[in-house]
This record gives C-alpha cells, sequence and structure tokens, in this order.
C-alpha cells in the first residue's frame, strides 16, 4: 500500500490493501462564478478564502460522483464509473501509452480543457486505482479537467511491484504529459498539475529536480523525505539556494499527516521548496479546522508560492480518500491501526481536508 516512510531514512515496502471510509468534494474562494458572481469556497478553495471564513471552507463531499462504497476491488484495472444519485456521471474513460508507461484517462463528456492533471500512484499501486481511491474523475468533473494516471513501468523486488521513484520517471513523465495532451486534445500550454502520493510525489520531485517543465506546480502528498540522493539533492539546503537560480520554480503544496514518521523530513523539505521559490519570512498559517492547518506564502519572490498543510494525527495517506472496506485483521499490526475500515498506516485517513479538490485548488491558488 503506501508504501514509504523516510522518517530515519526507513522503507516500508509491501501490498498493503488501501482501506478507507468515505470520499469527498471542496475547494475555494475568490475568482469568479456565472455571471460574474464570486466563488465559493466549495468551487475554488484557497488559504485566504480559509482565513476569511473558515467555517464555509470546510470540505465537501460525494457532490459529482457517488461513492464507490464496495462496487470495485481495492485494485482495480479499470476506473470506476462515475455515478451521481446513480445515473451516469457524465465522466468517460479511455487508455493510452506513452514512454513505456500505459496510462488511464478520465475527464468530462466534452470536456477536460481546463487543465492536466497527471498522478502518479504509490509503491504496488497502479494509475487505475489511483483514480477510482483518490477520487480523481470528481476532480475532472468539478473542474473540468483531463485527468491521467500512468502504471509505473518500473518493478522493484521479487513481488515485481509498480514503483515510481526511479532514475527514469522524469523521461516517462514527459511522454506521458504529451501524449496525452494529443490524445485529449490539449494546446500545449494548458496547464499541468503534478501529483503524486507516496512514491509517487517522489517521481513528481525527481520530475522538477530533473529540470523538467512545463507544469504549473506540484501536490506532493504523504512525500517524507522524498527519495534518496538522485532526487533529494535539489532540496538540500545548500542546493535548494543555487536551484531557485537555476530551475523555473513551480507552486508547490506538500500535504501530510502529523503521525506519519516522515512528517519532520517533509517539514525540511518545505522549508527548501520556499528557498526555490523565494518566499520571504515564515509564511501564514491559517487554522481550517481543529485537525488541520495551513502554512502559506503567495508573495514570493519567483512569483509561485508555497504551502505546506498539516493535518493532525493523521497517518502516511491521501486525506478524503474513497475506499470503504471490511475490516482487515492485517491493519491491527500496524501502529495507530485499528480495523475500523479507515486507513490505518501510521494514523487514520481524515476527511477534516480534502487533498484531491482542495489540494488541487490551493496549487492552483498559488501558481
Amino acid at each position: 500500500m503506501f508504501e514509504r516512510f523516510r522518517g530515519a531514512g526507513t522503507v516500508l515496502a509491501g501490498s498493503l490493501a488501501l482501506l478507507l471510509a468515505a470520499c469527498g468534494g471542496g475547494g475555494g474562494g475568490g475568482g469568479s462564478g456565472p455571471n460574474g458572481s464570486a466563488k465559493s469556497c466549495s468551487e475554488q478553495f484557497s488559504a485566504e478564502a480559509a482565513q476569511a471564513d473558515s467555517a464555509s471552507c470546510q470540505p465537501e463531499y460525494y457532490t459529482q460522483c457517488d461513492s464507490l462504497d464496495l462496487r470495485l476491488p481495492v485494485n482495480s484495472m479499470n476506473p470506476s464509473e462515475c455515478t451521481k444519485d446513480g445515473a451516469d456521471g457524465g465522466v468517460v474513460a479511455e487508455k493510452g501509452s506513452a514512454g513505456g508507461a500505459s496510462y488511464d484517462m478520465v475527464r468530462p463528456a466534452n470536456g477536460g480543457k481546463k487543465g492536466l492533471y497527471v498522478a502518479l500512484h504509490w509503491r504496488s499501486g497502479n494509475g487505475a486505482t489511483m483514480i477510482n481511491n483518490m477520487r480523481l474523475s470528481e476532480l475532472a468533473k468539478a473542474r473540468d479537467l483531463t485527468v491521467v494516471a500512468p502504471d509505473s513501468p518500473y518493478k522493484i523486488l521479487a513481488l515485481a511491484l509498480s514503483d515510481w521513484d526511479y532514475e527514469g520517471a522524469p523521461e516517462v513523465i514527459s511522454a506521458v504529459i504529451a501524449d496525452a495532451k494529443a490524445r485529449a486534445g490539449l494546446p500545449t500550454d494548458v496547464p499541468v498539475i503534478l501529483a503524486g502520493v507516496s512514491s509517487g510525489a517522489a517521481a513528481a520531485n525527481r520530475f522538477f529536480c530533473a529540470g523538467n517543465t512545463g507544469i504549473k506546480g506540484l501536490l506532493l502528498v504523504a512525500s517524507g523525505k522524498i527519495s534518496e540522493a538522485e532526487s533529494t539533492a535539489c532540496l538540500s539546503a545548500a542546493a535548494a539556494a543555487a536551484k531557485a537560480a537555476t530551475v523555473s520554480p513551480v507552486a508547490v503544496v506538500l500535504v501530510e499527516g502529523s503521525s506519519d514518521p516522515a512528517y519532520e523530513d517533509t517539514v525540511v523539505n518545505y522549508g527548501h521548496f520556499r528557498t526555490i521559490n523565494g518566499c520571504p519570512g515564515a509564511g501564514t498559517t491559517v487554522v481550517l479546522n481543529e485537525q488541520v492547518d495551513i502554512n502559506y506564502s503567495n508573495n514570493c519572490g519567483s512569483g509561485h508560492g508555497a504551502a505546506m498543510v498539516t493535518v493532525k494525527d493523521s497517518g502516511h495517506n491521501w486525506p478524503g480518500m474513497d475506499r470503504p472496506i471490511p475490516p482487515n485483521p492485517l491493519t491491527d499490526l500496524i501502529p495507530g491501526g485499528s480495523s475500523s475500515g479507515a486507513m490505518s498506516i501510521f494514523g487514520k485517513v481524515s476527511y477534516s481536508f480534502d487533498a484531491t479538490l482542495q489540494g488541487y485548488d490551493l496549487v492552483r491558488s498559488l501558481d
């Protein structure tokens, strides 16, 4: 499952089943809605909107697609159908391949033109499961995006676990982005957000560190230290300052549970990204609710902001995931775990922040 815990350089590799309860929608403040009206926080989340009126900025769930419930296996080879109140939710799915990787694509029927969202799965995951469990069909529909989730072509260990944290990942990601734009008929300058969870976040960081351009922002969830020397070199304290002068900065949002052993590494990485983006001072902290704090800066010298979302008492997971499943005795062996149906990797999944819609909106508010 979510296999990477980099707190003390430790890596937990495995294929624990995704275990979740609930699912969601969320995000926004500022901007214009239909007829020139201001968008609500559920339409366009931002830290500023949450600071102004946190009560109106709490995550909302099931606004675009019904919960998966138990309709699919925990790991699936195909994206689930988006239904709303049992009817067709208007999201289409197709498959493609590029750079040696196959990928799943979901987008609104006759839509998906406002941006490209590339989602990188965790070790032992795949693209379809990423779409299903991280509710990316809902994101596609809510924000009129084309969402692409590629399967890593790289395998590790005798179990042949798919893993995105490897040296060749940036080239594969570049090929997938180019192919997905062509397949979906998107312009070359369409905004691209690169998101990853666990080892998928490591790959997103590798892409950034390799100097690849063409993306508007990074969303790194449960990332911890991110990876070993090959990809973290650009985030060392010394390298971060130099990177600001050599690489085009992008908006960066990190989302991390405080119970994840990798939490402190994420705090350090956030500081390095702030250096890269030229963000002054210590940033502004917004209390979204009793479980979620957001520290952010949008006055950075590069013109691109940075934010870190701390989810208290949550673990190594994607806040707002959708995957209710029956109790699993294996989860009782994990520290902080339970078989209540919630993710139990060093702490349960939180639904006090939606890393899907609110995470996307937060990146866009900082770019």
